[in-house]
């Protein structure tokens, strides 16, 4: 069974929770009276235990929605777990679209290595045997002892009977914990954040810091806190497990101080065991998508520079928020929108009567690039070579330009001088860019989402840079902004929303961020 990324874009769903003592919905019509009578059982001695909670839903269809999207958006409607531990999981049937996802609690402690088995041996085994009861019912067991056994109490031994429905490599898995209980607790506001005296702006976790480095980061912190336009924190730490993630413990930060400030509040995290970094901006400092991607960039940038030097790539990012603070993110250089904005609008262009505005400028630009060239060194009239001949005044490099379409020369040849005059004219749209090692303009690059962002936690991504005509190849990861909720919500984004459905439901506000697995049948 294929276990999708951790995190996907999260649908927004209309569905009600289960009313208070209950913890199963079906809108198919299709899950029998004794079958759900028996999810409530098994949920209920679950939420009772402590061990976390399970919600379940059937529905008929998506309606075109992505599966995983789709339940997402219900775990997080729902809230399924509790508050802070985020330890749900929520199993979810789209009978006709044949698809099936578990979602997994940010913090509940079972894997997709587990449900992976879950999802195969119960639920899909099931429904394609046209046994809908027993692929909830068994996977619900299933997943209830997962839970159990991953959120048992310290010094509970595990048996044998912990591995049963969780598939034959599960037993080893179910002690192994992905979440760092130390600062879950900074996460769950059970541990205040240490301060410093005299006041500090750098939270260190972890002591992964001396005294001088500190104190490097503190007065930069000083400068703009000094100018009355914000204030800069730098949370700094090491860990290797999961969860918490370092940017909901950023924003758990920001929160923690946004109160107390009269002037907006930004952090910049990093994990130095994972050298990542994560900066966290007040909302009207990051409004579209070009400021987006330009805090993605910093924080790329910073991270790479973790492994040499931690403090010069905190210092980095300081400036970057410290800048963003005081004047707001550089906005689209001019160029770039007007480039930007006629690919776009082109097709609307030239319907109207701006197309023979446009045709004008097109038919300028190719007079001036056609009209004739005098050579300066004996005042006679230059030659326009033809696309064969000009190759042999050309560099390799050039060639290569030209192939790819993202240059065109023109070669004005003087016969008497025996001298190429070569001038080169870009396109606007080639997707190539200079590359850094033979500086042509043959390189280009490609995205593949690593890790999709949410409204929880931001994205990874992965970019695959390489030449068409020198050996340069290069891949690096940059992490994308979480996504903004809608103006009805919160612009706090770690504040969560609560509703009348789910005070009247038995779940308890429960995060997750989309891992677990999915299921086809």
């Amino acid at each position: 069974m294929i276990a999708l990324a951790a995190a996907v874009l999260v649908v927004s769903t209309s569905i009600a929770p289960p009313p208070r003592g209950h913890w199963a919905v079906d809108q198919s019509g299709k899950v029998s009276t004794a079958d759900l009578s028996q999810l409530d059982e098994i949920a209920s001695e679950l939420d009772a235990s402590g061990a976390g909670q399970l919600g379940v839903l059937v529905v008929r269809t998506t309606s075109g929605a992505a599966p995983r999207a789709f339940a997402t958006g219900v775990f997080n409607d729902w809230g399924v777990g509790h508050a802070g531990r985020n330890d749900g999981i929520l199993l979810f049937v789209a009978l006709d679209d044949r698809k099936a996802e578990i979602i997994l609690g940010d913090g509940c402690g079972v894997t997709s290595a587990q449900t992976d088995g879950v999802m195969r041996d119960d639920v899909v085994a099931n429904l394609k045997r046209g046994n809908l009861g027993a692929a909830l019912t068994q996977a619900s067991r299933a997943l209830a002892q997962a839970l159990r056994t991953a959120n048992a109490p310290a010094g509970d031994p595990l048996t044998p009977q912990d591995n049963v429905g969780l598939g034959p490599d599960s037993y080893d898995l179910a002690g192994t914990q992905d979440t760092d209980e130390p600062l879950m607790a900074y996460v769950r506001g059970e541990k205040p954040w240490p301060e410093r005296s005299p006041r500090s702006w750098v939270v260190d976790l972890s002591d992964a810091l001396d005294a001088r480095e500190r104190a490097t980061l503190d007065v930069a912190a000083s400068d703009v806190y000094a100018d009355g336009k914000g204030r800069v924190f730098f949370l700094v730490l090491r860990t290797e497990a999961r969860w918490p993630d370092l940017t909901h413990l950023a924003e758990r930060l920001r929160d923690h101080v946004d109160h107390q400030a009269s002037t907006p509040v930004a952090v910049v995290a990093a994990n130095l065991t994972a050298r990542q970094v994560v900066l966290v901006l007040p909302p009207e400092r990051v409004r579209d998508e070009w400021e987006r991607q330009k805090v993605a960039d910093a924080a790329a940038s910073s991270a790479s520079a973790l492994e040499v030097d931690p403090v010069a790539g905190l210092l980095s990012s300081g400036r970057f928020v410290s800048e963003a603070l005081v004047h707001g993110i550089a906005p689209k250089p001019m160029g770039q929108a007007l480039e930007e904005g006629f690919e776009r609008y082109q097709g609307a262009v030239f319907g109207t009567f701006g197309g023979l505005f446009i045709g004008g400028l097109v038919g300028f630009r190719r007079w001036l690039r056609r009209r004739p060239r005098t050579c300066k060194g004996c005042g006679n009239p230059r030659q326009l070579l033809g696309e064969a001949e000009d190759d042999a005044h050309l560099s390799s490099g050039q060639k290569t330009e030209e192939s790819v379409s993202s240059v065109d020369y023109d070669v004005w040849w003087c016969g008497r001088c025996n001298d190429a005059l070569v001038l080169d004219y870009s396109s606007w749209f080639s997707g190539h860019s200079r590359c850094p090692q033979c500086a042509n303009r043959t390189r280009t690059s490609s995205t593949t989402t690593l890790q999709r962002a949410t409204e929880h936690s931001g994205g990874l991504e992965r970019i695959d840079e390489r030449c068409a005509h020198c050996s340069y190849k290069n891949s690096h990861t940059r992490t994308t902004a979480r996504l903004q909720r809608s103006s009805s919500s919160s612009s706090r984004s770690w504040s969560s929303s609560s509703s009348s459905s789910r005070s009247s439901s038995s779940f308890g506000g429960g995060r997750s961020s989309g891992g677990g697995s999915s299921g086809s049948w």
